[in-house]
């Protein structure tokens, strides 16, 4: 059996600076074949994380649909947004696809995979209304939404350190496909 491909699409918040030292192993030492997909926002407010990623995997982060990095995408088996941003979240359920991550986010929607969010939101935003019909929209379509102990979180504080990645990873089938 070959690993499954499990797409990892990191946004442009905070609890981005663990997914190189604590979400890619963990999937790793699961059996993922893991490519990450950074938002605009991640890859320019958290360069260091990124660069770290491409380390990790040995690989480059995707950012844009040009092929610039040297390789096309392996269809996923499955995938995991996290951390999600508000702008994220929202954008994403509503169906707008004007980004590398929101096309790619759509498409597999579309192909009924399975997907794990797990917003790393400031509370200004999460008691935002539209926010909760964004994640409601998103049940309904079957992706399993994961929300953290200290999510969501108030400006300043750093909800990172409590981030449940074992638990988003927990909602996905078994590496192996």
């Amino acid at each position: 059996m070959s690993p499954g491909v499990l797409y990892v699409v990191v946004a442009g918040a905070g609890a981005v600076r663990h997914v190189p030292s604590r979400l890619v192993p963990l999937a790793l030492e699961r059996g993922w074949d893991v490519y990450v997909l950074a938002t605009d926002q991640a890859a320019r407010n958290f360069p260091e994380a990124v660069a770290q990623i491409a380390v990790v995997l040995g690989r480059p982060v995707r950012t844009d649909f040009h092929t610039t990095v040297g390789y096309s995408l392996p269809d996923p088996d499955a995938v995991i947004v996290a951390p999600a941003t508000y702008n994220t979240v929202t954008k994403w359920a509503l169906g707008i696809a004007d980004t590398y991550v929101l096309t790619r986010l759509a498409e597999q929607v579309g192909r009924n995979i399975p997907i794990t969010v797990g917003p790393y939101i400031n509370a200004r935003f999460a008691n935002h209304p539209t926010y909760q019909g964004s994640l409601a929209t998103l049940k309904e379509w079957g992706v399993n939404v994961v929300i953290g102990p200290n999510e969501p979180h108030e400006s300043g504080d750093d909800a990172a350190d409590d981030f449940p990645w074992e638990g988003i990873l927990d909602t996905l089938p078994p590496a192996s496909m």
